[in-house]
Parts: structure tokens; sequence; C-alpha cells
């Protein structure tokens, strides 16, 4: 498996059962998540499947779950996945497998297309050992695709998700998955299991064979825009000889394949060792079974016991009805065409409009159960137009680069690299290798991952590709320029790059070209700028999905409000109407709903002089009233507060009115002054002495 995702900071790190350390995430399904975890008490690496909390909470599902880990547990053999341990943590289950250092057969098909016929028999003669071990053991896989073939770094081949396998034996009544339900992934789903059957060893066998053809023309058999309609075609269709799509794929081969995809399980291989029987034999260059004496492709796909319904495409040519391996007896068989009685047309009629009906069914059963994800192992939710878009690859070996690089974009190839080497014996710039090479039919044309690989003879003028990428333009324009490239510019709003930088060079740098090569540079022009919408009023929740909308984030503060309700936005910081750049946080000012206070007393506002008192309680929040009451003439009172309502002391919400008692009357005369009297001489005389 390869990362997926960053690793956990190591502080965030769970660790179940007190043991399992889980590192990062590397594969998410319909179902559970996998996480690459270490073993801390043996100190190694380990694979650990979590179920979603949603699912925890089935009592069947759960069950289902621990017995998935009981069944791959005791199936020890080296081409499947071990498992050592399963239980309970934070309100889910999990089970501890082993960790595979590799890449899917499906990551592996994507990225090199069509196989190699004979390293596509050894790896399908790897599963079919794996599935033979675990058949022995009273276990069907059911659910066999590239997703859950792992291929270590070495090279060995490992089957792994036993999450909707059943066991052959045990009663019924306690079988988790009952007849009738669809299990699966559609694109692999035997016929029997996409009409509700029970699935047994055959089933198996139909979807390896599924999975060879993949492997053999990077293509499943059969594709549909919905799963139902993909179940249909397992059911009623014949597949394309896998030939038509690789030119490379052996008779013998091809036979093996279509033989694996008879509809009727009686018809093909009865068990995963016979499949794996007539691989070997293909490889050692013996006679397989699945073609007859004269070496024609026994293709048993043909004789589907549904009548086809109109524009049913019609079986590949040069298949021929099955008579059985070389050594069987050459009587017809039982359920053969040749002994089978022909119903009348209106019984043929609806025998299809039944057939039609549980199809129907048992898809959307399988779409209930699989909650609309098709698979776990590859990380895929729905058919996408581009994986049921093939592409063939032209022959541009002998023209010049630009000719063939323009060939290839025409046919519809968008991700081309084109190397330059020296060779003296190939004009210059002329295409002397292609990979893949011509003829193959690519299921994914167009994964970047994979793209189309072109090498030209490198002439005197060819200089490697300058890395600008996140240099501002100018800078980057000038580089390429003095390198000898010319320039374009197209300009891109991005969320991750400010403005005026380059986010993409139409070649990497990775790569050379000749002096005068245009280069296109894509540069950034930011956000873009959108306006602040209208969310007073609103609740949290919906002004965050509005705010939403518009690319803005948010900022949650509070204060109280007496207009505005409990957890109601009041304003936004930027108002409404105002402009700026997507992606900014915007401030969403939010109601705690009015405030409460305390009355204070006269002593605590230290004054009871009516318009001082009156000030203080208004700077409180409150609202002021003031009630007189008449007093004698020259009381000490008066204008003065004498008491105050609520009493002080009592919670008061804020704003609420407060009442002030104010004492009032006429103030006392000014006391009248006594009579003025002629002022005394104190002085005393003296005469002076005659």
């Amino acid at each position: 498996m390869n990362p997926s995702e960053p690793p956990m900071p190591e502080d965030d790190r769970p660790i179940f059962s007190g043991r399992y350390e889980l590192y990062r995430r590397i594969a998410r399904g319909g179902m559970a998540e996998v996480f690459l975890a270490r073993d801390k008490l043996l100190d190694r690496p380990v694979a650990v499947k979590v179920l979603f909390p949603e699912y925890a909470t089935d009592p069947s599902f759960v069950e289902r779950f621990r017995r998935e880990a009981q069944a791959a547990a005791n199936l020890n053999q080296p081409n499947v996945v071990g498992v050592y341990d399963w239980g309970q943590e934070a309100g889910t289950y999990y089970i501890v497998m082993e960790y595979v250092e590799g890449r899917s057969l499906a990551e592996i098909i994507r990225a090199e297309g069509p196989l190699h016929p004979d390293r596509a028999a050894d790896i399908a003669i790897d599963i079919a050992a794996a599935l033979a071990f675990a058949h022995r053991n009273g276990v069907v896989h059911r659910d066999i695709k590239p997703g859950n073939v792992l291929v270590t770094t070495a090279g060995q081949v490992k089957v792994t998700d036993f999450g909707i396998a059943r066991a052959l034996t045990g009663n019924t009544a306690d079988n988790l998955t009952q007849t009738g339900s669809v299990m699966g992934t559609a694109t692999y789903l035997s016929p029997e299991q996409a009409q509700g059957q029970p699935a047994d060893p055959r089933s198996d066998v139909y979807s390896l064979s599924v999975v060879l053809y993949e492997m053999l023309t990077a293509g499943p058999p059969f594709t549909g825009d919905t799963p139902v309609s993909i179940a249909y075609k397992h059911v009623q269709e014949a597949p394309t000889a896998p030939s038509q799509f690789n030119g490379d794929v052996p008779p013998a081969l091809e036979a093996i394949c279509l033989f694996g995809l008879t509809k009727d399980p009686d018809d093909r291989y009865a068990s995963a060792d016979d499949l794996r029987g007539d691989l070997r034999r293909f490889r050692t260059g013996q006679q397989v079974l699945a073609m007859q004496q004269g070496g024609t492709v026994h293709a048993t796909t043909a004789q589907t016991h549904l009548t086809p319904s109109p524009g049913t495409r019609p079986a590949p040519q040069g298949t021929v009805p099955s008579a059985g391996p070389p050594d069987a007896s050459p009587k017809a068989a039982p359920n053969s065409p040749a002994t089978r009685t022909q119903p009348p047309d209106k019984t043929r009629i609806w025998v299809t409009v039944l057939v039609v009906l549980l199809i129907v069914v048992a898809g959307l059963v399988y779409l209930l159960i699989n909650g609309f994800d098709p698979g776990s192992g590859d990380g895929k939710t729905q058919v996408t137009e581009e994986e049921t878009t093939r592409l063939r690859v032209p022959a541009v070996i002998g023209l010049d680069w630009e000719e063939a690089e323009q060939q290839l974009r025409d046919r519809g190839f968008e991700h081309i690299t084109i190397e330059f080497q020296e060779r003296q014996d190939i004009p210059p710039n002329e295409i002397f290798q292609q990979d893949p090479r011509a003829g193959l039919l690519l299921a994914e044309p167009n994964n970047p991952e994979n793209p189309i690989r072109l090498f030209a003879s490198k002439g005197l003028t060819v200089v490697r590709i300058p890395a600008v990428q996140r240099m501002e333009f100018l800078e980057a324009e000038e580089i390429l320029l003095a390198a000898g490239f010319t320039v374009e510019r197209i300009d891109q709003q991005s969320d991750d790059y400010v403005r005026n930088i380059v986010i993409e060079q139409s070649v990497p740098s990775t790569e050379e070209r000749p002096q005068g090569t245009v280069i296109t540079l894509t540069v950034s022009v930011g956000r873009g700028e959108v306006q602040i919408p209208s969310v007073e009023g609103q609740s949290i929740s919906d002004a965050r999905v509005t705010l939403a909308r518009q690319g803005l984030l948010e900022e949650v503060l509070k204060e109280h409000s007496l207009d505005f309700p409990l957890n109601t936005v009041i304003r936004s910081e930027p108002g409404f109407g105002s402009s700026t750049e997507r992606g900014s946080v915007v401030r969403l000012v939010v109601s705690m709903g009015p405030a409460t206070g305390q009355v204070p007393s006269l002593e605590i506002l230290g004054t009871t002089d009516a318009s001082q008192v009156e000030i203080a309680l208004r700077n409180l929040g409150y609202e002021v009233k003031r009630v007189e009451q008449a007093l004698n003439v020259g009381d000490l009172l008066i204008g003065q507060v004498i008491r105050i309502e609520p009493s002080p002391g009592t919670d008061l919400l804020l704003g609420s009115e407060v009442l002030l008692m104010v004492g009032t009357g006429d103030a006392a005369p000014d006391p009248v002054p006594p009579p003025a009297t002629a002022p005394q001489n104190n002085f005393v005389t003296v005469e002076p002495n005659e």
C-alpha cells in the first residue's frame, strides 16, 4: 500500500487497546478505513482496519465484522494477508492485519496499462492459490477485484479484505448474508450474485476471471453508468474477446479467461484449483483444458441461459459453444443448448421480464447495503466518464516530436512527456520509441500518473526546461526567455497561490525541449473577490452556510443584545455588501441575549444626589425613572434619592427600568440678618496732662 495521506501529528495519534498506534490513513472504503499503525508490543508495522462509527451501532454488522476477523485469521497462507487481532475502541471496532509494503493491482493496472500475458497469468495463479486455500477452509471471498489484491515490492501477491466473506458451513439461519442479498462490487460481480443467488467458490472464479481480463486489456469486460446496468450485462451480455483489445493475448490464455467468465456456474471452472491448474498448464506450454483439441477458443460465455434482449451485442467472433474439457464425454451436457427444451416465445418473454426485475431489485439492495460505494480497496465510488472512455495508442515512431505530440492530442491524449536522448543513428527531433506501444487500447488514457512517453533524438539546440513554478511571473518569464524559449501566459483563479505567482508550467523541469519551444505558464490572479452576503438575524449555522457558499470563512464573536435572540447574528464585520477576497475570514457578531446585573446600593454608588445616581445607573445599562416624594419645607433629603426600586442586590436584565424615589419640596428660607448698629469706638481717648 502506498501512503495516501501525511502522518498524523505525534500528539494526536490514537492508540488502540494501548498497543496499536495509528500513524496515517492509507485507504478508505464505504464501510471502513485502513490505517498504517505500529504494534508497540512487537515493534512492527501493521494495518488497522477501523469500522465507521455509524456501522458500529448495527449488531448484525458488528457480528459480520467480527466473523470477518475470525474467518481471515484462520487463513494462514502466503498469498493471504494475515489477520492478527480485533477489538473495540472509541465506540467502534477494528481489525489488525499484516501491513503489505507495495501497491494494489488496481494501481499497477492504472500505471502500466495492459500487463504482459505471462505476468498476468502469474498474478492470477497466486490469487487462485489464495482462493483455493480459503475455499478448502469453508470461506468464499465474494469481492475479488484489483483493489483487494496487493503486490509487494518483492513481487509477492496477497489477497486482502474478506469484509463480506461468508463461511460455507454453519446454520442457515445464522448466516449474516442471506440469500437474495447482493454483496460485492458490481464490476466484478458473478451473474449468480447479480441475481441475488448464493455465492460459492465458482463465484470467486468468475470474479478472478474478470480481474484476469482487466490485467490483459487494462479494463473490465463490462462497464456502465450504474451498478445495476453493469450487473445486467454480467447476466445478459457476452464479453468481447480480450485479443480484440490487446493483440498480444495468446489464444490459450484468452480461452482460460473466457471459460472462467461463463454465465452458468455449472459450465465454468468448478474450483479455484481447477482455474489455477489451467493457468499453470498455460505457463508451462501444455494444452489447456479451456481449449478444444483443435485449438479453438472454448468461449462458453456465449451460451447464456437467458434470452438476450434486443440490441444486446453478439458474442466475439471465433467463439463456439462449450463442449467441456477435452477429456469430457462427447454426449451433450444436461444443461447444454442441444438438450434444453426451448420454451414458447411467450414464456421466453416472461422469463426475460422476470430476470430484468430480479436484477433491478438485486441492484437496489446492493446499493443500499454498500452505501452507493462500489468498493473499498481502490477508493472509487462511481464509474466516471473518463473510466469508461478508452483510447487506442497511435503509432508515432518516425515522426517529428511536435507532429507526434499534436497527433496524440488530436486523438484525445492529454498527458504526454517527451524525453530527448543522444542518438547518432536517428535524425534530430525524430521519435524513435514510444510507451505504451502502438495499438494498445488504454482504459484510462488520461491518467496523469501514466502519461504517454515519447523518446526523441536529441538535437544541438535541445536544453532542459528551467523550473519556474511558484515564481513571480515576470521573473519566470525572464528566465525562460534567457534560456531561449517562448512564453505564453494563462490567467487562473487560485485558492492556493497569491496574485502573479506561476501555478503550473506546461512542460515540467524534468524534460528537455529545443530552443524556441512555447512554454505556457498558468498564473494566479488570486482567489477573486466576492461581496459579503447579508447574515443579520440568521442562526450561526445558517450564517456559516451562507458565507461558505461565497467561499468565505467565519470567526464568531459574541456580545449581549436586547434586540437579537440568543445565538442569532447581530452583524458581520466587514458588513453586508462589502467586497473581500474569496477565502477571507468574516467575523460574525452573535447575540448572547440580554445581560443581567445587580441593582447597586446608594452606598456602592457613593452618592445620594439624584442627578448623579441617575447618570451612574444609566451607565450600568438600566433605564431610569424618577418618582417624586413630597417633603416638608427645608427637609435635608430634598433633591436626594430616598430609595431605589427594585431594592439593591436584585438581579435585573440590563435595559430594564429602575425607579428612583427622589425627595421634593421647598427649600428652607434664608436666615434674616440682625439689624445694623453704630460701630462702637473701643479706643480710649487720653487727654494730655496739663
